[in-house]
C-alpha cells in the first residue's frame, strides 16, 4: 500500500510520518505534497490507498482535492487534518466520505487510530472486490460452460425448447418471432493432432478459438442469429445452432471455412440437417447433421458442406473385406513381406475403383480389421502378442489437410499386417525351440513319472501353455507323443529281450501292468503278449 501526506505546513506533514507506524499496516511507500495541485500529479502517478490532507491550502484546498478524489478514485481513503471546525470545511468532509476529521494540534493517537481505521476499511473494500471481481470471472468462465450443456440437452432432447426459451431469450435475443431453426454439426478429429500442435497440446483452448471463430461469423448486426457450442455428445465436436429465417446458413459455415483456412490454414467439414421447428424437431435435426457427416463420400475431398439424404449408398462390396479376410491371413502366418505386400495392392486396387465411401462404412471397415487381427491371434493361440486390443487400432487415415487418403490408408494396413507378421514368426520360432526342447527332455526321461505340471515346472510356463504350444508346432497333444514314445521302446524290448512284461512296463515309465497293458492295445490294436507271440 501507499500513502500520501498533503499539507502546506512541513512540521505537520513530519508529525504524520513520525506518529504512524506505517510497515505494521503494510504501508511501503509515504508520500508529501504542499497543496492540492501537487497532490493531484502524485495521486495519477502512484494511486495512493490512504490520504491525509488539509482543508486550507495553496492553488486547490483540501474541498477541491476531496471533489476530485471522490470523481476520479473514490475508493481512496481520506483522513482530514485540519486547523478550523468550520461548516465550511466539516461539509466537504461529510459530502465525499472522509474517514475522519482532526483537528490540530495533532495528538499521535488519535491519528494511529484513524490510519487503522483506513487501512482496516480499505482492505474489507478489497477483499470484497476481489471477491466480486472472482465471482465475476468465474462466471464469465463457467457461462460458455453453461451454454454447451443447455445446448447439448436441447439436442439429445433431454431439454424442450420451452424450458430454455426464456433464457435464449434473455442472453440471445432470440424471440418468439423465430419459429424455425437448422443444426449443422462438424467434427475435428481427422485434424486434432494438426491443430493441437498448434495450440501446444491444449485441446480446450483449439475447441476455444474454433468457437470464438464460428461465433464470431454468426453475428450479425442487429445481434446473434446462430450460436456455436462444444457438444457433450459422442462423434461431434461441435455444433451450431442457427435460428436465422432470413440469411443462409450455408453461407455461414463458408464464411466460418474461409476464416479457419485464413487463420489457421484448415477447412472443416459440415454436415447439416434439414430445416425444423424450433419448439419441436430441434433432436432430429441434429441426428440428420451427424448422419449427413458420416454419411459424406470421402472420396470427395472439394465439398465441405454436406447435407443430410434419407440414403446411405452402404453396400459390403463398396467397401469390401471379408473376400480378404483368408488372403491376409494366410499372407501373415507365411512370413513373406512379398505375399502381404502382392494382397494390400490387390485390396487398394479394388477399392480405388470404387466411386463412393462414407465414414460409417470405412469405420465399419476398420473395426472388422482389427476382429480379424484379434481372432487371428486366437486361432494361433498366440499369448505373447500384445497386451490389449487397443495395440490393433487403425487410425483413420486422413492426411495432413483432413481429407480422406487411399494412400495412407493403404500404408496403415500394411504396416499393422507386416508388424503382425514379423512378431509371430519372431515368437513361433521361439516356440519351435522351446517345444524341441521339450521333445528332447522326454525322450530322455519318458521311463520316469512326467505330467503336464512337472514339464511346466521344468520350463517355467504353465500347464496350458505347455500343451498349447506343443500341439501348436507338432500338430499332436504332448500326452500322445509321450505315450506313442512309450509304446515305441516297449515294442523294441518285448521283441529284443526276455523280459517280462511288468520289467517292460517299468522300464518304459508305466508303474501298472494292467494299464500298461490297456494302452498298448489302445495304441497297437493288441495286447502286448500277443505282440511278442506275434514276433516269435
Amino acid at each position: 500500500m501507499k500513502a500520501l501526506i498533503v499539507d502546506d505546513e512541513k512540521h505537520v506533514r513530519e508529525a504524520i510520518r513520525y506518529f504512524v507506524p506505517w510497515n505494521e499496516y503494510g504501508i511501503e511507500s509515504v508520500f508529501e505534497a504542499m497543496n492540492g495541485q501537487e497532490a493531484v500529479n502524485l495521486i495519477l502517478a502512484e494511486r495512493p490507498e490512504i490520504i491525509f490532507t488539509d482543508m486550507r491550502m495553496p492553488l486547490m484546498d483540501g474541498a477541491q482535492l476531496l471533489e476530485w478524489i471522490h470523481r476520479h478514485i473514490p475508493c481512496t481513503k481520506v483522513i482530514i487534518i485540519s486547523g478550523y471546525q468550520d461548516y465550511k470545511y466539516l461539509q466537504p468532509a461529510i459530502v465525499y466520505g472522509s474517514m475522519d476529521y482532526l483537528l490540530k494540534p495533532l495528538n499521535g493517537n488519535k491519528i494511529v487510530e484513524a490510519t487503522e481505521r483506513a487501512v482496516r476499511k480499505w482492505q474489507q473494500e478489497k477483499e470484497e472486490s476481489d471477491r466480486a471481481l472472482h465471482r465475476n470471472i468465474q462466471i464469465n468462465e463457467l457461462q460458455p460452460l453453461y451454454w454447451d450443456r443447455m445446448f447439448t440437452d436441447l439436442m439429445s432432447g433431454y431439454r424442450r425448447y420451452e424450458e430454455l426459451a426464456a433464457a435464449l431469450s434473455d442472453h440471445f435475443g432470440l424471440t418468439s418471432g423465430f419459429t424455425r431453426c437448422q443444426v449443422a454439426v462438424l467434427s475435428l478429429e481427422m485434424m486434432d493432432q494438426r491443430l493441437l500442435t498448434r495450440f501446444s497440446g491444449d485441446a480446450s483452448l483449439m475447441y476455444y478459438a474454433i468457437m470464438n471463430i464460428c461465433n464470431d461469423v454468426l453475428v450479425g448486426r442487429n445481434g446473434s442469429y446462430g450460436y456455436a457450442f462444444r457438444c457433450g455428445i459422442e462423434g461431434v465436436n461441435i455444433a451450431i445452432f442457427y435460428w436465422n429465417e432470413v440469411k443462409d446458413i450455408e453461407g455461414a459455415l463458408r464464411s466460418i471455412n474461409q476464416s479457419m483456412l485464413e487463420t489457421y490454414q484448415i477447412q472443416v467439414h459440415f454436415g447439416l440437417g434439414e430445416v425444423c421447428l424450433i419448439a419441436e424437431d430441434v433432436p432430429r435435426s441434429f441426428h440428420q447433421a451427424k448422419i449427413a457427416l458420416q454419411q459424406r463420400n470421402l472420396f470427395c475431398s472439394d465439398e465441405w458442406i454436406h447435407m443430410y439424404h434419407d440414403s446411405d449408398q452402404f453396400s459390403e462390396e463398396s467397401c469390401p473385406f471379408l473376400r480378404f479376410y483368408e488372403p491376409f491371413k494366410f499372407a501373415v502366418l507365411s512370413g513373406q513381406r512379398d505375399r502381404i505386400l502382392e494382397w494390400v495392392d490387390r485390396w487398394a486396387d479394388l477399392m480405388e475403383q470404387q466411386l463412393y465411401l462414407s465414414q460409417i462404412q470405412l469405420e465399419k471397415w476398420q473395426k472388422n480389421f482389427k476382429a480379424a487381427l484379434l481372432n487371428w491371434k486366437a486361432e494361433i493361440g498366440w499369448d505373447k502378442c500384445s497386451d490389449s486390443a487397443e495395440t490393433f487400432d487403425v487410425d483413420l487415415p486422413f492426411d495432413t489437410n483432413g481429407n480422406f487418403s487411399l494412400a495412407v490408408w493403404k500404408e496403415q494396413v500394411a504396416a499393422k499386417l507386416l508388424a503382425f507378421s514379423e512378431e509371430y514368426n519372431s515368437m513361433h520360432d521361439q516356440d519351435s525351440r522351446l517345444v524341441q526342447d521339450i521333445k528332447r527332455y522326454i525322450d530322455q526321461n519318458y521311463h520316469k513319472e512326467i505330467t503336464l505340471q512337472h514339464i511346466a515346472d521344468c520350463f517355467f510356463i504353465s500347464r496350458e501353455n505347455v500343451s498349447r504350444k506343443f500341439k501348436q508346432v507338432t500338430n499332436e497333444n504332448l500326452i500322445d507323443y509321450l505315450t506313442r514314445l512309450r509304446i515305441d521302446k516297449a515294442k523294441m524290448l518285448l521283441a529284443d529281450s526276455d523280459l517280462r512284461i511288468t520289467q517292460v512296463a517299468e522300464l518304459v515309465g508305466f508303474q501298472d501292468e494292467k494299464y500298461f497293458s490297456r494302452v498298448f492295445k489302445k495304441v497297437t490294436g493288441q495286447t502286448s503278449r500277443e505282440f511278442r507271440k506275434q514276433l516269435n
